[in-house]
């Protein structure tokens, strides 16, 4: 139990945090075992303060790990898809509501400072001297990580305005106080901590976001009054068009009603007839003028639907910003050439060495990559090598389950 900043731990501490990670493996299909420990907010008032207190203790340690893992995966993993029907849909909610909690609680320096210190420790051991728990504590960590950076932000807590620390940029800062950065920079650059790059692809991947390539490349040229005097500019010009606007549909509207508005005859536009169309309203109106009005529209099925667009990005805190560019400008300058020829080989499954990428991990799709390139070289050095393997990737298409094609496309772009 906790009592103000301390917190006590009962004999039985250790088998408890084995027993739910038992059940975790044995619940239903809605999670019900995830969202009691969500309700009772287990990582929040037990687990976390039990990782910051208790980081000696090696066996509790790798337990606390694996269950803040487990509880920490990203709801699709959970449930295999968006459910469709609604009783499943909101059980999906909550648990990504749980999620969200979970990620305001890891926005603190104590959590990821030991978190820093456990990994630089068992980096600084040689191969030879690694055992098989320390690989696996290693590949935890970095999951947990990427776990907490993965949880989606919740539009309704974080309505602020640009320039206000979200979650994601407390996580961030708390990430880079604690030193993560620059070891995460180490196992993109290391040639011995090759098997951690898909790892640590992800999380980078995933720092960066929410933020505008351009903005952060544009950061820091200048002193910080220089970016404040841009904004109240880009503020007076949104003010003034919205002035001309409302000023034009001043003018537009008349001073008092007529009820002899009068109708037009549009020259050069044909109705349904050969006659040309009569306009019945305002001329104010005629640039808005369809064929279509009135119509209704044409339901499109939901498999012939655009895919939505994507939100816009949100300018985060100026020091968050600051400390993203540079952690680019190095990972650009050190890391980015060998990271990436490390994926394409795994990509490519050319790579087959003990120390190299494990095989399992070929099709994680990535985002730093030329998508153009990936689909070129798949199609040279895996399809269409003679006519069975033609036969053989047509009925593959034509036997898809096209429903799930999203669902799987999320799943790999989560490395799982």
């Amino acid at each position: 139990y906790l009592e103000g900043e301390v917190y006590h731990r009962e004999p039985d501490c250790l088998e408890s945090i084995k027993d739910l990670i038992q059940f975790l493996r044995h619940e239903d299909e809605t999670r019900d075992v995830r969202q009691q420990l969500g309700v009772a907010q287990i990582l929040q008032n037990d687990l976390l303060p039990i990782l910051v207190q208790y980081p000696q203790d090696k066996v509790l340690f790798d337990a606390v790990i694996r269950l803040m893992v487990n509880l920490t995966q990203p709801a699709l993993l959970c449930f295999g898809k968006v459910p469709p029907d609604a009783t499943s849909r909101h059980h999906f909610l909550q648990v990504v509501s749980y999620l969200q909690a979970y990620k305001e609680a890891f926005a603190s320096e104590k959590v990821f400072g030991v978190l820093s210190e456990k990994l630089y420790d068992l980096l600084q051991l040689d191969w030879e001297h690694r055992q098989e728990e320390d690989m696996l504590l290693i590949e935890r960590i970095l999951l947990l990580v990427r776990n907490v950076l993965h949880v989606p932000a919740d539009p309704r807590e974080e309505q602020g305005v640009d320039g206000d620390a979200s979650v994601h940029d407390r996580v961030l800062w708390a990430l880079h106080i604690s030193g993560m950065d620059d070891l995460l920079k180490f196992l993109a650059s290391a040639q011995v901590e090759q098997q951690w790059s898909l790892h640590v692809l992800e999380i980078i991947s995933l720092m960066f976001r929410d933020q505008s390539p351009e903005e952060l490349a544009a950061l820091g040229q200048g002193p910080a009054g220089t970016e404040h005097s841009e904004d109240t500019l880009e503020l007076e010009t949104l003010r003034q068009r919205e002035l001309a606007e409302r000023k034009a549909r001043a003018l537009q509207r008349p001073s008092r009603h007529s009820r002899f508005g009068g109708s037009y005859i549009l020259k050069g536009l044909k109705a349904i007839g050969d006659r040309d169309v009569i306009f019945h309203k305002g001329l104010h109106n005629l640039k808005n003028y369809s064929h279509d009005l009135g119509k209704e529209p044409r339901r499109v099925p939901r498999r012939r639907q655009a895919a939505p667009e994507s939100e816009p990005s949100r300018r985060s805190a100026r020091n968050v910003r600051l400390f993203l560019r540079h952690f680019c400008q190095d990972f650009l300058e050190s890391c980015y050439n060998r990271l990436m020829l490390l994926v394409k080989l795994v990509r490519m499954g050319l790579a087959s060495s003990a120390k190299d990428f494990p095989r399992e991990r070929k099709g994680t799709c990535i985002v730093l990559w030329t998508q153009e390139q990936e689909e070129e070289l798949t199609r040279l050095f895996e399809e269409f090598r003679d006519s069975e393997d033609i036969m053989g990737n047509i009925m593959k298409h034509l036997t898809a389950r096209r429903s799930r094609a999203r669902v799987v496309e999320k799943l790999l772009g989560l490395g799982l």
